[in-house]
């Protein structure tokens, strides 16, 4: 991967396959031991448009890029919030910041990134804006990997990897017949669960008895049989946004 020394490497730039703006995927704790509360011990992916801050591609639209059509991704022109997860000023922002000032090596070998690895994929951003080729080369030599994406229903090149991303029961409920395991994310208060779906064990509601890298349930249609649901969850203005939907 080079001769610089980093706990993150560039997997792969190059045009989006949702709109064709440049983007980069940033593989980001190669050095085993890194861990997250929720996923535990994973190798992290972050899918980020190539030329602006992640929080300017929010402001304009440009997260279209890494997000497609995302309903968490909010709508500013018609007045409803942002509800996804992911605090965009921390991980996104602190991987991009590093990889414009050059401190990512491109890989060399993308499956050795991955080899003996849980993969996360997509920790940011929508595994369907990079080529499949990509992910499969990063999972190959993997130990497992946990992949999401809500383009499901524009093809099946990621049903191997990836769960499809529902959020009703009535949008999980298609993806099934459609052949997708599905991830599906509840409104606050109530989970009303389908027959073939299970609660998240590494969710608050499930008092979080397992991490994602011990779980390691959202492996697409290569996984264990059924569909995960969560409850809601996220920040004080993310949930906000989400209690404000609910109502």
């Amino acid at each position: 991967m080079g001769s610089v020394k980093s706990n993150g490497a560039v997997l792969w730039s190059g045009p989006s396959l949702l709109d064709g703006a440049p983007i980069v995927v940033i593989a980001i704790g190669l050095a085993a031991g890194s861990s997250n509360r929720k996923t535990g011990d994973m190798l992290q992916t972050y899918i980020l448009r190539a030329d602006m801050l992640p929080q300017a591609a929010i402001d304009c639209g440009g997260d279209v890029s890494i997000c497609g059509d995302c309903p968490h991704r909010g709508n500013r022109s018609q007045g409803v919030g942002r509800t996804c997860y992911v605090n965009i000023g921390q991980g996104p922002t602190v991987v991009y910041k590093t990889y414009q000032r050059g401190g990512y090596p491109v890989a060399t070998d993308v499956a050795a990134c991955g080899a003996g690895r849980i993969v996360r994929l997509g920790t940011y951003g929508d595994p369907a804006a990079v080529p499949v080729a990509v992910w499969d080369a990063l999972v190959s030599n993997a130990t497992a990997h946990t992949g999401y994406t809500h383009q499901w229903k524009a093809g099946k090149a990621l049903q191997h990897l990836c769960m499809a991303s529902a959020d009703s029961s009535k949008e999980a409920s298609i993806a099934h017949v459609a052949g997708w395991r599905t991830f599906r994310v509840a409104m606050p208060g109530h989970i009303d669960r389908l027959p073939s779906e299970a609660i998240c064990p590494a969710s608050e509601e499930a008092g979080r008895k397992l991490t994602c890298d011990t779980c390691r349930a959202c492996s697409g249609a290569n996984g264990r049989r059924g569909s995960i649901v969560i409850r809601a969850h996220g920040g004080t203005a993310v949930m906000a946004n989400v209690k404000r939907l609910a109502a």
